[in-house]
Order: structure tokens, then C-alpha cells, then sequence
């Protein structure tokens, strides 16, 4: 009974009602110091940065896929200075393949919206993506000379899309690990770090796949891999990073020096 009694003499509030306290100081010296240079660093070193991604993806391409044949282009582009990407033939699908890919789109979206569990996120996606292939397959079967995109073209695009997606995950990241209280420093440097090296990865591993996939496979797909597998797969490690994240500060947090941070209200 005494040993019950010890442990029930502090009895902790329960987290309803209350909220990290954020001293406004520190978290406008966290953006200037973090936030800030590494913006400026990564905007003043994008042409080292998609040169790099652009000599990688050739050297796995030449050795792993030999038939794809792929040169780097640089062009200056006002806001961002000098950008790299790579350039390769453009193969068209044809009226077969994109008759077929039209057919399957179409089946695709009839069993999905028939699915006892349509209305669930899985199937929703599903749904974007098959109605997504099944317009562009429809333009591919009636005005494919008309398709205004070449394979080039669209290595520029996901290259410009991928400094979107850097420079938008990195304040974003910076913002959000800022506003949860002023401990952990260290874990909110390591989330920011880990947000951006495997965004910087995984683009250059993505790039190189769908480069040989559209060589390989027709234009076709473009759309596909533009739209629903592009920065719809990125936020998926972002939240996966940031959860991660937010369980470490949890616990920093429900330590005895992190309850002095919360603020009831």
C-alpha cells in the first residue's frame, strides 16, 4: 500500500489543454543561422548539385543499361543560374500500345470504382493514377504527333521539379522543427539533414528509373511518372522523417526539465 502511494503522489496532467511555450527569439535565430544558409548554400550550388545528379545517372545508365543513350545538357535559367540535365531519343508508343494502355486504363478505374473499399485513400489514388494514364493513352491514340513533350523535355521538367521540391521541403522542414518548443536542437538539425540528403537520393536513384523506363517503354508514361509518382512519393518520407522526429521530441518533452515548456491554456 505504501509503494502505491509513492508512485500516485505526483500525479502528471493529461496533455489536453496545453502547449509548447516557444521562446520567438530563438526560433527567428533558428531560421537566420540553419534555416537561411542552407537555403542560400543550396541555391548558389544547384548547378553543382544537378551536374553531379546528371553524371551519375550516365554512368549507371552506360554501365547497367547500355542501350540507353543519354548526354547532359546545361542551360541558364534566370532564377536558378545554370542547370544540367540529361538529354536522350524520344520513343512514341504507337497506336497499338497506346490503344491498349487506353483499354487497361479504362478496366483499371471500372473494377476500383466497384471496390467495396473505393472510397479508402488507396483506392483514391489508384483512381488518380489510372485516370491520369488513361487521358494521356487517349491522346496518344488520337494526335500523337500533336504530343507536345519530348524525352528531353521532360528530363528538364522533373529536374526543375526536384528544385521545387528541395528548396520547398527545406523551409517547410525548417519552419515546422523550429515551432516545437526550443530543445532538441540537435534532433531538428538531423531532420532537416535527413529530409534533404534523402530527397537529394532518392531523386537522383528516381531520375535514373524513369529515364530508362520512358526509353525503354515510350513517352507514354510520362505523365504517369510526372504527376502521381512524383512529389506525391516525396511526401511520403517527408512525414515518414518527421514522425520520426516528432517521437523523439515527445520524449524530451515528457522528461521532467521538458514539462517546464508546456504552457496550459
Amino acid at each position: 500500500m505504501k509503494d502505491i502511494m509513492k508512485e500516485k503522489r505526483i500525479i502528471y496532467y493529461s496533455r489536453t489543454y496545453r502547449r509548447i511555450k516557444v521562446n520567438k527569439i530563438k526560433y527567428i535565430l533558428y531560421i537566420c543561422l540553419l534555416i537561411l544558409p542552407a537555403l542560400l548554400f543550396l541555391w548558389f550550388h544547384l548547378d553543382d548539385l544537378t551536374r553531379w545528379m546528371c553524371e551519375v545517372s550516365v554512368q549507371v545508365l552506360k554501365k547497367y543499361c547500355p542501350e540507353v543513350r543519354a548526354g547532359i545538357r546545361t542551360e541558364r535559367y534566370a532564377l536558378f543560374g545554370n542547370l544540367s540535365y540529361l538529354s536522350a531519343r524520344t520513343v512514341y508508343p504507337g497506336f497499338r500500345t497506346s490503344v491498349l494502355n487506353a483499354v487497361a486504363s479504362f478496366f483499371a478505374i471500372a473494377v476500383i470504382v466497384n471496390l467495396p473499399w473505393k472510397g479508402r485513400p488507396v483506392a483514391i489514388y489508384l483512381l488518380l493514377n489510372t485516370g491520369i494514364h488513361l487521358i494521356n493513352s487517349l491522346w496518344f491514340v488520337f494526335g500523337e504527333r500533336y504530343f507536345p513533350y519530348s524525352l528531353t523535355t521532360y528530363s528538364e521538367l522533373y529536374m526543375l521539379q526536384e528544385i521545387g521540391i528541395w528548396i520547398v521541403f527545406l523551409v517547410m522542414t525548417g519552419l515546422v522543427t523550429g515551432m516545437i518548443g526550443d530543445r532538441g536542437f540537435i534532433y531538428k538539425f538531423l531532420a532537416v539533414a535527413a529530409v534533404m540528403a534523402y530527397s537529394i537520393l532518392f531523386g537522383v536513384l528516381r531520375y535514373m528509373v524513369f529515364m530508362y523506363f520512358m526509353y525503354r517503354y515510350s513517352i507514354i508514361y510520362m505523365a504517369l511518372c510526372y504527376f502521381t509518382f512524383g512529389p506525391m512519393f516525396d511526401f511520403l518520407y517527408l512525414v515518414m522523417i518527421y514522425a520520426i522526429f516528432v517521437n523523439r521530441m515527445i520524449k524530451i518533452y515528457d522528461s521532467g526539465k521538458g514539462r517546464e515548456a508546456w504552457r496550459w491554456s
